[in-house]
């Protein structure tokens, strides 16, 4: 049973440049974790001290119950696929996919045998095998990293950002691929991108860093329903969530000239933070209650969808965006919407965390 743990991790250049601070986290066996967060928040040196392509300046790498900290990368039994794919172009394919094998010395009749089985587990044709990569498109490159990774066996797979040099449509299609294959592996996956849709959808769990620091890590559910801190909040969904810091007055956040009824909190701040995410806001009917008014100021057409940008009555600084059935029709003046009690989301303004 392969398991990957880091313990209190902390990676310095210097004073100025800390790009991983104290980070602490498990990795079971089947497990997919993908670290996401926006560029330089320290994901991609995450998987590289992994891999053994950096040091620690603090804290354990351990696999298997052995800490890798001075072991070297061609010994640390993990594979990664990288974002270029970094194959070797004077290279057959064939023999990319064997390179990880013939360096560790492996029979020939071994080597031949797992080519074929990795070949048919990724459904590349075998006359692919004698070309060069520079002969190959995006996704069977791709592919064949994957393969090169697949065929060594190793205990921990690691996967740099694969799928950002593929067009959207491809993308969708070996995204899916990427979940069968390795789901069937059963052992610790750990993936890096900045796409939180390849995130919500391939992994088990999610690890969200912003500037070094685990701002959460918890399942694609958890961290979209009960996001940890406005930040959170923010990253992960698409269109973004709306936040408002709105003032608080009595038992009401005051949204423009509209009153919201707020949270049971222990004490009532001045201001406060308040989420909700478009698909939550709708049009509102006669029996909704809590109505904000305002006007559309910008329409965007998502085919299926459309997403509205209104500006709320009294509030001049504050829009909400509401996504709404493209066949819905609404009144360009105005329009009521609503912000139903169990969608709203509470954040602390000073610290970003969540309330309630």
């Amino acid at each position: 049973m392969a398991k990957l743990q880091l313990k209190n991790i902390r990676k310095e250049y210097n004073s100025k440049t800390v790009p991983i601070k104290d980070l602490s986290v498990d990795v079971d066996d089947g497990e997919f974790l993908t670290f996401v967060g926006p560029s330089g928040c320290g994901k991609s040196t995450t998987l590289r001290l992994i891999a053994g392509l950096e040091e620690p300046t603090k804290g354990e790498v351990i696999i298997n119950g052995e800490t890798m900290n001075a072991v070297p990368p061609g010994e640390r039994n993990v594979s990664m696929v990288f974002q270029s794919y970094a194959l070797y172009p004077h290279m057959r394919v064939a023999e990319n996919i064997a390179s990880p094998l013939k360096i560790r010395k492996t029979p020939e009749g071994e080597i031949e045998q797992r080519i074929s089985e990795v070949v048919q587990k990724l459904d590349l044709e075998k006359s692919l095998l004698d070309r060069k990569p520079r002969q190959l498109s995006g996704g069977q490159r791709q592919r064949v990293a994957v393969a090169r990774a697949l065929v060594r066996e190793p205990e921990v797979f690691l996967l740099d950002e694969p799928l950002s040099n593929l067009d959207a449509l491809l993308r969708e299609q070996v995204r899916a691929e990427l979940k069968q294959i390795f789901k069937s592996q059963n052992k610790p996956v750990v993936y890096v991108t900045h796409d939180q849709t390849e995130a919500m959808t391939l992994s088990t769990r999610i690890a969200l860093l912003y500037d070094g620091v685990l701002q959460q890590l918890d399942t694609p559910y958890q961290i979209y329903n009960y996001p940890a801190n406005s930040f959170v909040a923010g990253f992960m969904g698409s269109p973004q969530m709306n936040l408002m810091t709105v003032n608080c007055k009595g038992q009401k956040a005051m949204l423009g000239d509209f009153g919201i009824t707020l949270p049971e909190l222990s004490e009532i701040p001045s201001q406060i933070v308040l989420g909700i995410r478009p698909e939550d806001v709708h049009l509102a009917t006669e029996t909704d209650e809590e109505v904000v008014t305002g006007k559309v100021i910008l329409v965007e057409d998502l085919g299926k969808e459309q997403l509205l940008t209104v500006q709320v009555e009294g509030g001049t600084d504050k829009q909400l965006r509401s996504l709404i059935p493209a066949d819905q029709s609404w009144n360009s003046d105005q329009v009521h919407l609503a912000l139903p009690v169990h969608s709203r989301h509470w954040f602390d303004v000073e610290r970003g965390n969540r309330l309630s």
